[in-house]
C-alpha cells in the first residue's frame, strides 16, 4: 500500500513536470513594455529635483545688482566730487577777488 501511494505521487510529480517543460514562455513585447513605462512614470517623481539653473539666476542677480549699486555709489562720489571741487574754485575765485578789491 505504501509503495502504490508512493508511485502514485511520483508518477504525478512527473507528470506535472512534464506539463510544465512543454508550456513556453510568453514573448514579451518590448516596445510596448517601454511605452507603458514612459506613459506611467513621470520622469520628475523618478529625477532627483535639479534646481542648479534657478540658484545660478538668483545668485547672479544679486551679483549684478551688488556691482550696480557699487558702481553707482563710485559714479555718485565722482560726482559728488567735481561739483565740490566746482564750488571751491568758484569761492577760491571769489575770495581773490574780494582780496584783490575787485
Amino acid at each position: 500500500m505504501k509503495k502504490l501511494l508512493l508511485a502514485s505521487v511520483s508518477v504525478m510529480a512527473f507528470v506535472s513536470a512534464a506539463a510544465n517543460a512543454n508550456v513556453q514562455p510568453e514573448k514579451i513585447n518590448l516596445s510596448s513594455l517601454i511605452n507603458t513605462a514612459m506613459t506611467n512614470v513621470k520622469m520628475a517623481d523618478v529625477l532627483p529635483a535639479n534646481d542648479a539653473h534657478i540658484v545660478v539666476k538668483k545668485q547672479s542677480k544679486a551679483i549684478l545688482l551688488e556691482e550696480t549699486q557699487i558702481s553707482l555709489h563710485n559714479s555718485l562720489l565722482a560726482f559728488y566730487n567735481s561739483e565740490e571741487s566746482k564750488v571751491e574754485r568758484s569761492k577760491g575765485e571769489k575770495t581773490t577777488d574780494v582780496a584783490s578789491g575787485e
